[in-house]
């Protein structure tokens, strides 16, 4: 029923000098999804009931977050948004200015019955929630800020790893302490603790990383260190799929493991077939992650994996000598600042005469190749911690760093002037791609001898980008760049000339100017767009609203409506920028499908926080037999979508990308 049976608002004026009930009486949100969103439900005469949607605005929903402890109104969804409630509706015409403590100290026109309201009128409400990320990369990566006294404050860390990792924030500081056990549902019911004496700032605020991974361990080895791939996501233990893993991900694994680095990855079943499910899920690390979680994840459109082609991996371990080592503080495993491990702790090495020799011998220690540079950190990255070394001296040959002549800490220093040292290895070199709204397209950059630089597009093709896209696991290359079509970058230009056959493993593989040697600007920086970048849209002229289609393999493709869900319609809106909700849409119209559909059964659970993490059916350009399985969806939200321009390949024009994920 619509509203047409409702009083005039002149009416309405008269009945809202009706007496507010005294006493606060208990509200809830229901049908949400979770505890601070939903529709509003309040108790009165011991019985639940429902509050009419007529003239229900922000500062009522302002008033229900406030009294729920739910941070503040993020909206104010009215006409059975959160689906028809039961029971009395004991609320309707609500009047709140905003600033009350509870929903029934507003105005209002008594029951909703009397005044031709039902329940498919039921008003709902939004929440932020008590507590909130900002400033990470994803919905579930930030900066911990909880709502007190009607203002956001920034959670302050006593022992945190990576406190202030998102740098200083401005506005209040949190100056109590959440003693949490870890059983709580909710973090509202954490015992606190009084105000602390100490002051409290945002260069020790807390940081946060959600993944929905929740164990990683190694199965069907001879060691520890060495076997099966299983991850537990959501409490459940599977296998991981090989199709995408690599060393890099490997590395990742080891050291999250306390198994040292990532000597292999032994494929066709190695360590045997596990047991439950099988996780086609794709990590895309780096190698600088502390663990998986915190790695890109795709899960949309993979293929179905054999339980024979589980990840496996084989970890160097910990070394049993006296002199286990690693590098800190580079972009990979592979430079950095060295450090020792002794005693049960790790110690820096502090030398006054460290050279290419010494380098030389940590590098091959750690089986990252060649040294390419021996450097003394600058001040801003020299380490706090032990001291483990003070003083190595190597001929270059040594197989590892216990053979060299060492001093322990307590020696005598020598007569020069000791810093910490570190080592730029050849296994450090790395390719990335930038300023292009997704792993696989951008600006091509190198990492090479502990610095980011970029290449000249003289004599750039398509060979060479097919390279850039096998090296990163893109898939093959749709488009070579030129002319900074991605935009500048700066610093070094390292390649120029580069004249890959589209066989080798690595750019710099490939026959090209000595390193560092051009006669280029960097209006010349190349970029690459593979076969893997994906991007998301809803095909309308507002960007908000249309049919949902998804750019892969160079086309853009419907997606279809088969098993979507309401949390899948959220992530298309959230991913857009059009908000955090929306409505489905179906089509009357048949008619057979003139173009590419490439997605099928995108099922988004709660878990997921990203579209691209969905499972789905496989990538396949037939997947929908007709129109009326396209999905069309009206996102509730912001109606202006944050805007990013991407370049796409040359024949299929340009086209604009909406906020996408940076996978």
């Amino acid at each position: 029923m619509g509203t047409e049976g409702l009083l005039s608002p002149w009416v309405l004026c008269l009945l809202l000098w009706v007496q507010p009930c005294r006493g606060a009486a208990e509200v809830r949100l229901a049908n949400g999804g979770r505890r601070c969103a939903g529709r509003v439900e309040v108790k009165l005469q011991d019985q639940w009931g429902t509050v009419c949607g007529a003239n229900w605005d922000m500062s009522d929903a302002a008033v229900v977050c406030r009294q729920l402890g739910c941070g503040v109104a993020l909206g104010a969804p009215q006409y059975g948004h959160f689906g028809p409630g039961s029971g009395p509706i004991w609320m309707v015409y609500v009047s709140c200015s905003g600033t009350e403590s509870a929903l029934s100290d507003c105005s209002h026109a008594g029951r909703g019955e009397s005044y031709y309201c039902s329940h498919n009128l039921d008003a709902g409400v939004t929440c932020s929630g008590f507590v909130r990320l900002v400033g990470g990369d994803s919905p579930c990566s930030g900066s911990v800020e909880l709502y007190d006294r009607d203002q956001w404050k920034s959670g302050t860390a006593l022992s945190v790893h990576g406190a202030a990792h998102l740098g200083e924030r401005s506005g209040a500081a949190w100056d109590r302490e959440l003693q949490c056990v870890g059983n709580e549902s909710s973090i509202l019911f954490c015992p606190t603790g009084a105000a602390r004496d100490e002051t409290c700032t945002h260069g020790n605020g807390t940081h946060v990383t959600c993944t929905q991974y929740t164990g990683f361990r190694l199965a069907n080895g001879s060691t520890a260190c060495e076997g099966r791939v299983e991850v537990e996501v959501l409490g459940t233990w599977g296998t991981l799929c090989a199709s995408r893993w690599d060393l890099s991900d490997a590395h990742v694994l080891c050291g999250h493991l306390g198994c040292g680095f990532a000597e292999s990855i032994p494929g066709g079943g190695h360590f045997g077939r596990g047991t439950g499910p099988i996780w086609r899920d794709s990590f895309h690390c780096d190698g600088t992650e502390a663990h998986l979680g915190q790695c890109p994840v795709t899960a949309l459109g993979a293929s179905p994996c054999p339980p024979e082609n589980a990840a496996a991996v084989i970890c160097s371990g910990l070394s049993p000598g006296p002199l286990s080592l690693r590098l800190v503080g580079g972009e990979s495993r592979c430079d950095g600042r060295v450090e020792v491990f002794q005693h049960g702790m790790w110690g820096r090495v502090l030398d006054e005469q460290w050279d290419m020799q010494e380098a030389s011998v940590v590098c091959r220690q750690l089986q990252c190749g060649e040294a390419e540079a021996a450097y003394t950190p600058v001040k801003a990255e020299r380490g706090l911690g032990p001291v483990g070394l003070r003083g190595v001296w190597c001929a270059g040959h040594e197989a590892n760093l216990s053979l060299c002549n060492t001093s322990l800490p307590e020696s005598k220093p020598a007569a020069g002037i000791m810093e910490d040292v570190g080592a730029v290895c050849q296994g450090s070199r790395r390719v990335r791609l930038a300023d292009g709204a997704g792993r696989c397209a951008g600006r091509v950059e190198i990492y090479y001898q502990g610095c980011w630089g970029t290449v000249c597009d003289d004599a750039w093709d398509l060979a060479d980008a097919a390279v850039v896209c096998r090296q990163l696991g893109c898939g093959g290359a749709l488009e070579a760049a030129g002319s900074a079509r991605f935009g500048e970058g700066s610093g070094q230009i390292w390649l120029d000339g580069v004249n890959c056959s589209g066989a080798e493993a690595a750019l710099w593989d490939c026959p090209a100017e000595a390193w560092g040697q051009h006669d280029c600007g960097h209006k010349e920086d190349v970029g690459v767009v593979c076969s893997e970048f994906m991007a998301l849209r809803l095909e309308n002229s507002d960007g908000c609203s249309g049919r949902l289609q998804v750019f892969y393999n160079g086309t853009w493709g419907s997606v279809c409506s088969n098993s979507m869900t309401t949390e899948t319609v959220s992530l298309v809106c959230k991913e857009l920028g059009c908000g955090n909700e929306g409505n489905q849409e179906t089509t009357s119209i048949y008619a057979k499908l003139s173009g590419t559909a490439w997605l099928d059964h995108v099922e988004c659970g709660k878990h997921n926080s990203s579209f691209w993490q969905c499972p789905s059916s496989p990538w396949h350009p037939q997947s929908c037999d007709d129109l009326r399985e396209e999905t069309h969806i009206t996102c509730t939200g912001n109606s202006e979508p944050s805007r990013h321009q991407v370049l796409f390949p040359t024949g299929y024009g340009e086209m604009q990308r909406r906020n996408p994920e940076g996978l």
